[in-house]
């Protein structure tokens, strides 16, 4: 080790190593933070509700496609684009975050770019595989990354703050393509998609290189760290991670919140006027859940400073299992507005712990790996999910049933929240589970 290094920077043997203090690692992580932001909103052109903004207008121009081919082609296009969850975390382990989060930008850019010019149902096909694959997975899997990687300690607030602006600009990039796909119509709208895309590609990049070094001490954390040295921190593998009920518990939390909310948006409108509710509650009701969600977000990250991961993800979970429940029970507007707001609190504080979680469970050598297991897990859970909560309704001509079925499956996996261990990468805990215990995302367990 260089011997001009300070002291001061230089953890003690067995202690992981932590970036710089001071405005440079504060300014670095702020610009790391809004780079992952912006690569989720990136993700737009490859998520359900962005396709689902030009679908009307797509298939005008493609008659010959039916409604039902256009769905069997997107869950098509769905469970591939999900195989590229795998790689892109081998890739981000083995090359580093930068290098990959310009390279998945400038392709899904560039599928962007080729669908707007799509004439035949193959060529839709194949860009709409293109899309998921490269934005619904492998930039989602790239932007969590990003976050695990370089917050390592006490991430909760970053993940609060990270989940709060990935909201907005989703929202602001959903209006915005709205507007632009009305009045100027789909391919033109998704022209001008690629164009900003490829805007958001630099300032991405540019946001998660740092500013200046310091000293070598100041390396990017987003780099890969090929090391021997005893102060590295330790990290467990794919096999080692995936060997823990953690994982498991974690991963499929999320699915299910994931396969839940693709289903329940998709009907929602429907759901509620089969308990007697008009529209404008409909519409009332997702701005309610959106906001409550933003300070869930908030409150979560902060939360997870303090309280242990698991226990947080059983209380989450509880209050899915609840808002599922209560769903099919509604009939007056006060209680559709409750049943959104527990939503929105369950949503926003699933969606910060499972951020949170795996950085500092297994550590940030194969966290790649790690993340882009789980991440496919969600995108098939979502891809699957409307199909369930259609044929549940065509089966049993109401949607009680399988809203109902969700919720136990909710109660089932708070009630194992509330047990499993969840390990400590700092100290190796994955390797002696019975002693993992519930450590809390403190700096002095991570």
């Amino acid at each position: 080790m260089n011997a001009k290094l300070s002291s001061s920077t230089i953890s003690p043997p067995g202690e992981p190593r932590v970036a710089p203090r001071g405005n440079y690692s504060r300014a670095a992580g702020a610009g790391v933070l809004v780079s992952a932001a912006l690569a989720m909103a990136a993700t737009l052109p490859g998520r359900t509700h962005g396709l689902g903004l030009i679908t009307t207008r797509l298939l005008a121009d493609f008659p010959s496609i039916e409604a039902t081919q256009f769905a069997q082609i997107n869950l098509a296009a769905t469970l591939i684009g999900s195989l590229f969850c795998f790689p892109c975390g081998w890739l981000l382990d083995r090359f580093g975050v930068r290098l990959v989060l310009g390279a998945v930008l400038l392709s899904l850019a560039g599928s962007v770019l080729a669908m707007s010019y799509a004439e035949s149902a193959a060529a839709l096909l194949a860009t709409i595989t293109l899309t998921r694959a490269l934005g619904q997975s492998m930039l989602s899997v790239v932007s969590i990354t990003m976050l695990g990687k370089w917050f390592r300690g006490n991430n909760g607030p970053a993940m609060g703050t990270y989940a709060v602006l990935m909201t907005l600009l989703m929202a602001v990039g959903t209006g915005v393509l709205a507007v632009r796909v009305a009045s100027a119509g789909w391919r033109t709208a998704w022209l001008e998609m690629a164009a900003v895309l490829l805007l958001v590609a630099v300032i991405a990049w540019l946001l998660a290189l740092p500013f200046r070094r310091r000293q070598k001490e100041d390396v990017n954390r987003l780099e890969v760290e090929e090391t021997t040295d005893a102060a590295a921190p330790p990290s467990a593998t794919l096999i080692d991670a995936l060997g823990t009920s953690c994982f498991w518990v974690f991963a499929l939390s999320i699915s299910l919140f994931g396969f839940s909310s693709a289903g329940i948006s998709l009907f929602q409108q429907l759901i509620l006027a089969e308990r007697g509710l008009p529209e404008s509650v409909y519409h009332t009701v997702l701005i309610v859940g959106l906001l409550c969600g933003m300070v869930a977000n908030l409150a979560g990250g902060w939360l997870a400073t303090r309280f242990s991961l698991a226990p947080l993800l059983g209380v989450a979970m509880a209050l899915l299992a609840g808002s599922l429940a209560a769903l099919p029970l509604l009939q007056t507007v006060w209680q559709a507005w409750v049943q959104a707001i527990v939503g929105g609190v369950a949503g926003g504080l699933i969606t910060v712990l499972f951020f949170a979680v795996w950085s500092h469970a297994f550590g940030p050598r194969n966290l790649g790996r790690i993340q882009a297991a789980a991440q496919m897990m969600t995108v098939l859970a979502s891809a699957t999910g409307p199909l369930a909560v259609a044929s549940g309704q065509e089966t049993w001509g109401s949607f009680a049933p399988v809203l109902y079925g969700l919720a136990g499956v909710a109660g089932l996996l708070a009630l194992g929240a509330f047990f499993v261990p969840v390990p400590c990468a700092a100290q190796g805990s994955w390797q002696e589970p019975a002693a993992a215990g519930h450590p809390r995302v403190s700096p002095e367990s991570s």
